[in-house]
């Protein structure tokens, strides 16, 4: 039995880190994910994806590794560029035409790029003709269409809720290669999503295949994504999310959006009783929150000076623990990749 996750943040500024622990649930599905995670990441050479890690944080301005909204647009304007050119030099029939500035950027705009991310890459059953197509390296531009529309997103709505002295941040823990097993409703792995909320310190299933789920396609309001790139989780990988983010509506607001949810799944034309669409969260873990404030809002102050994963450990009943350190940050992994498009700008 997995009793324990243990993620260690670090400062990269002064090398100070905090160990956060997070109590793993007993049933099937959690102890499947920490297997998983000892397995396929924490006992292998798994990068781990820090680029695409820290949603809606709050970084000190000071800070070198900080990722601001003005640095994620002129990212993402460069990843478009490297696509356009790529494919006016190898006569492929496709060309993005847009172009995002931090001052203008809306959810309208980052709708209609993941838009193209969808029709670039497919889905992990049905990948697009476009994205074989591609290079490696210029497939890394087609996913940074999807990695840095999804952190402006979150960033957007951190710094909204900072100012209303409130969390909207997240962690999420992406690795590469992904390793994948099929959820099966036979043994009962979609019996534990449930259509709440999900509360401060929980660590939910990750999304380890592309598109949206449909709780996302309602929240966004995305009317430019493709019915087909709307699916509710169908793979366990060791990845995860950590929820940080503080509830703003009381419960019977949030009773109230669900069932509007509800209602638009119905409209969809799907039934809200599949288990298999998987409409909702499955929480795999929850936070020890032992010696720490009171307030959520007070704990992200202070967990908001660390910007980077140092470690993820996991804790048997037995008292071992099975760790892994990624020393690099994102700013190494980013700029390794990113290297070959630059010296290739001009394909």
């Amino acid at each position: 039995m997995y009793e324990k996750l243990k993620v260690v943040l670090r400062n990269t500024q002064n090398n100070n880190t905090k160990d956060l622990f997070f109590n793993i649930r007993e049933h099937h599905v959690a102890q499947n994910w920490a297997t998983a995670l000892i397995t396929d990441y924490i006992n292998t050479d798994a990068i781990l994806e820090k680029q695409f890690m820290m949603h809606g944080w709050i970084f000190d301005e000071n800070n070198p590794n900080a990722r601001t909204v003005d640095f994620m647009c002129r990212e993402l304007n460069f990843h478009i560029n490297r696509i356009n050119d790529y494919c006016q030099s190898k006569k492929i029939n496709y060309f993005i035409d847009m172009s995002f500035d931090s001052n203008t950027v809306d959810q309208e705009q980052l709708n209609e790029i993941h838009h193209h991310f969808e029709i670039l890459i497919g889905q992990i059953w049905n990948v697009s003709s476009y994205y074989n197509m591609f290079d490696q390296d210029h497939q890394f531009s087609v996913n940074n269409l999807n990695w840095l529309c999804h952190e402006i997103e979150s960033k957007l709505r951190g710094i909204d809720a900072f100012n209303d002295k409130r969390s909207s941040s997240s962690i999420v823990v992406c690795m590469k290669p992904i390793v994948r097993y099929d959820l099966i409703e036979s043994n009962g792995d979609y019996d534990y999503f449930e259509m709440k909320d999900l509360e401060f310190g929980q660590v939910r299933m990750h999304y380890a295949q592309t598109g949206k789920t449909h709780r996302e396609a309602y929240h966004d309001n995305d009317e430019d994504i493709y019915d087909s790139n709307i699916s509710g989780i169908r793979y366990l990988s060791g990845e995860f999310d950590i929820n940080l983010k503080n509830k703003i509506k009381s419960d019977e607001e949030l009773l109230l959006q669900w069932e509007d949810f509800k209602d638009w799944i119905t409209q969809k034309g799907l039934d809200v009783n599949d288990k298999t669409l998987s409409l909702g969260f499955t929480v795999l873990a929850d936070m020890d929150k032992t010696g720490m404030p009171e307030s959520e809002f007070e704990i992200m102050q202070e967990l908001w000076k660390y910007d980077d994963i140092l470690s993820i450990g996991v804790l048997d009943a037995q008292g071992n623990i099975f760790e892994k350190s990624w020393e690099y940050t994102w700013q190494d992994w980013y700029n390794q990749r990113k290297t070959p498009l630059i010296n290739n700008s001009t394909i």
